[in-house]
């Protein structure tokens, strides 16, 4: 998946108000795959889709922690920390 959008987050779950580094954002309009790299050393597929200039709709599969504790699949709502959209966002909501 050398061609992956990378998503660095700096703890082993996504929640809202969270900030999420990501290195080059997929193409407008165009979903495009993703892995979720989690501070704790786990990490996720996922899939990612720019639906607006400063919103990133983001689904991640189901993973396990380091220390084996399930998490379920989740559907976010990102949005961009400030007008640059220069690799920081932030989890506004889940989406069903």
């Amino acid at each position: 998946m050398s061609n992956s959008v990378q998503i660095q987050v700096a703890d082993s779950h996504l929640y809202p108000g969270y900030a999420v580094h990501i290195a080059h954002l997929p193409e407008p309009a165009r979903a495009a795959a993703a892995v979720v790299e989690f501070a704790d050393g786990s990490g996720a597929n996922a899939t990612c889709h720019l639906r607006a200039h400063d919103e990133l709709e983001l689904t991640i599969d189901g993973y396990a922690t380091q220390t084996r504790h399930p998490v379920n699949a989740r559907h976010w709502l990102l949005l961009a920390v400030d007008a640059t959209h220069n690799n920081s966002w932030r989890v506004k909501r889940r989406l069903p």
